[in-house]
């Protein structure tokens, strides 16, 4: 269990979770280093709220990457795969779960 005064992981400013060229891409959306952004399991975890609470994030989100070392099943080698995931400004995740309250 999380103690009051425990600051939650998932919402530190992204200088302070992402580095090369993901700070990159958030920067050329717009992003500043001391915004939040969440992916979407992350944001139901830290509002703790379902995903239906979260309707209306389609289309706002941003996509970062990072690498990850597979298995090629033709060759049996390892190799670097480029894996993709989206992250949501904070602030568009609130706005959602006010607007999903209400309707």
């Amino acid at each position: 269990m999380k103690k009051e005064n425990q600051k939650d992981q998932n919402l530190r400013p992204i200088h302070e979770k992402y580095s090369g060229g993901n700070l990159d891409i958030l920067a050329a959306s717009g992003y500043q280093e001391d915004d939040v952004v969440l992916t979407f399991k992350q944001a139901m975890k830290s509002y703790g709220v379902t995903g239906n609470m979260l309707k209306g994030l389609a289309g706002k989100g941003t996509s970062l990457f990072f690498y990850k070392e597979e298995i090629n099943k033709e060759t049996g080698l390892k190799e670097k795969v480029r894996k993709y995931f989206t992250v949501f400004s904070a602030n568009d995740c609130i706005k959602a779960i006010e607007s999903n309250k209400v309707a």
